[in-house]
């Protein structure tokens, strides 16, 4: 037997409540019932985790540098991309 995910569970039973129709889960009007929000299958408190958008671009500043084994820096020192970044 397949396992079930609470959310898709959810979502079955939001479909037996309307009888079978996806058209009439949108339209739910029970808004007093516990699983309203999460009758499309989602976590609407989870919107927007995880897209690209969240994520900030970062700068050379933002990372180490890059040191050999000896710990010297490589092509640019951290001065060099502080100025770089300035302009």
């Amino acid at each position: 037997m397949k396992k079930i995910t609470p959310l898709r569970a959810i979502r079955q039973n939001c479909l037996e409540c309307s009888g079978n129709s996806a058209n009439e889960v949108k339209r739910c009007t029970r808004s007093d019932c516990p699983l309203y929000p999460f009758r499309f299958g989602k976590n609407p408190w989870r919107k927007g985790i995880g897209s690209v958008g969240n994520f900030v671009k970062k700068t050379a500043l933002d990372t180490k540098p890059l040191t050999g084994r000896d710990g010297a820096e490589n092509a640019h020192s951290t001065a060099e991309r502080k100025a770089q970044n300035e302009y």
